[in-house]
């Protein structure tokens, strides 16, 4: 009769039916079920009584729990229904001898409706690989094994809609390539009629740089735009570039970028990041994007090599003037990479090895150029120095170096000593005495030709007619 109340088939028992049978069965309870059951109707009925009525029916509920209801099982009653138990006990213990599997398993598609649940196989299937979850992109390969007393010769896969044939390497191991994956796979191994559970290899999001731009800004003094490189590696600058990156990423959060050695962990937005360095010295640097899940052990790894802003050159020429010996002529020509900020004549008047004055004269130049050729006239005389000192004079020009300072090179450094007044008269008379030997030796050498000039004429008076011998004497 419970059994059809539940299923609400034919007549079932009223509250105070009920309430009258399990008095009954109990005589400490009699009326009071009855009684509380009926102060329940009475406080539907009238409600403005409730709080009265219902500390009326937490007595009764208080009298009712220590009453032992199982004393109402008759199991003296039930004893003659325990026959029609022995065959399905039978049937449950056969069961649990012959295949134990049946008990254990036998609920799991009731319980787990929403999983595959594979037909039991008299081998198993297992996958040697201590971890299946692998970077996008990489390639996998399912080392598969199965035991058992009766083996499959094939296998096959089912990776989503489409089934593979494994590769066999013995009786019992197979394997299965998975090139460049991309997404999570659910596989299922098939053999003899027979499937495996599902084994899921899980794809983890691989980091990316999808491209790299750097803006090169060179130092002013250079004159020249900013330079933008696109799918930058390695780069060629001058000294003192101020370089920016710019990274695009995918499936990246952050990059690890080093430069030459030091680590500096870029924060990536809206998959772009930046970074910002003034290069002087040849450097190194790498890029190494990373993700939650994975960070690349391989890098892009480049160098930069730096072109040093180098000295300039100098050459030059010096001719004494013709006239007077105490003036000279100078010409020459300076080179550099970039330009100048100035050339200049300089001397020093020394006395004793000491300087005693520096004066320095300014040469005009086109600093922009990266070659000037120059001239420049010196007399000594404006130097003022006094007799017995010492003049060093050179030309020096200067580069427009603006990250290392000027850079300043020096023309081979030559040297005028002013004489003495003693060597000056020394000087005067050597030149006098020199003088009057070379007029003495004039007048020698007038009397000479004074005396033979007269032979030839007295021989000639006796003669005459004048042979071609006399005519050569006369000529000579």
């Amino acid at each position: 009769k419970p059994l059809l109340s539940m299923l609400k088939l034919g007549q079932h028992l009223s509250f105070d039916e009920a309430s009258v049978i399990i008095g009954n069965h109990f005589a400490d309870i009699k009326d009071k079920l009855l009684n509380t059951l009926q102060l329940h109707k009475l406080s539907e009925n009238r409600p403005e009584n409730n709080q009265l009525i219902l500390a009326s029916i937490d007595q009764k509920i208080l009298e009712l729990k220590p009453v032992p209801f199982y004393t109402a099982v008759r199991i003296n009653d039930n004893r003659k229904y325990l026959k029609y138990l022995l065959i399905p006990l039978s049937i449950i213990l056969l069961i649990a001898i012959v295949a134990p599997a049946i008990l254990r398993e036998g609920t799991n598609s009731f319980f787990k409706y929403d999983e595959y649940i594979a037909p039991k196989a008299p081998f198993s299937f297992s996958v040697l690989n201590k971890n299946l979850t692998v970077t996008q992109g990489d390639d996998v390969t399912i080392n598969l094994k199965l035991a058992g007393d009766e083996l499959p010769a094939e296998v096959y896969v089912e990776d989503g809609k489409n089934t593979y044939k494994l590769e066999k390497q013995n009786i019992s191991q197979f394997n299965y390539s998975i090139k460049n994956i991309q997404s999570d796979k659910k596989l299922i191994f098939k053999g003899g009629g027979f499937s495996s559970s599902v084994f899921t290899v899980n794809v983890k999001p691989r980091p990316e740089l999808l491209n790299a731009t750097a803006t090169l800004n060179y130092p002013s003094y250079l004159g020249k735009k900013p330079e933008v490189i696109t799918n930058v590696g390695d780069i060629l600058l001058p000294e003192g570039t101020r370089v920016s990156w710019n990274f695009k990423t995918g499936q990246s959060n952050s990059l690890l970028f080093i430069l030459n050695g030091k680590e500096n962990l870029l924060k990536v937005n809206d998959d772009e990041s930046v970074f910002n360095a003034t290069i002087r010295n040849n450097s190194k640097y790498s890029i190494t994007p990373k993700n939650d899940f994975v960070m690349l052990r391989d890098s892009l790894s480049h160098q930069i090599t730096v072109v040093k802003d180098q000295s300039p050159a100098i050459q030059v020429e010096e001719k004494p003037d013709s006239i007077s010996n105490k003036a000279l002529y100078f010409s020459g020509q300076i080179t550099d990479d970039y330009g100048f900020s100035r050339l200049s004549f300089k001397y020093n008047i020394k006395e004793n090895n000491k300087i005693v004055s520096t004066v320095s004269k300014n040469i005009s130049i086109k600093a922009n150029a990266t070659e000037n050729a120059f001239f420049y006239f010196w007399d000594l005389k404006t130097a003022g120095a006094k007799p017995g000192q010492e003049i060093e004079y050179y030309f020096e020009v200067a580069d427009n170096d603006g990250v290392n300072g000027s850079k300043v090179t020096r023309s081979e450094i030559k040297t005028f000593k002013q004489p003495t007044k003693k060597e000056t008269a020394e000087q005067v008379s050597a030149n006098s005495q020199a003088l009057k030997q070379k007029v003495q030796s004039a007048i020698r050498l007038a009397n000479t030709i004074e005396k033979e000039s007269k032979k030839v004429a007295e021989s000639l008076i006796d003669k005459k007619q004048i042979s071609f011998e006399d005519k050569k004497q006369i000529e000579a």
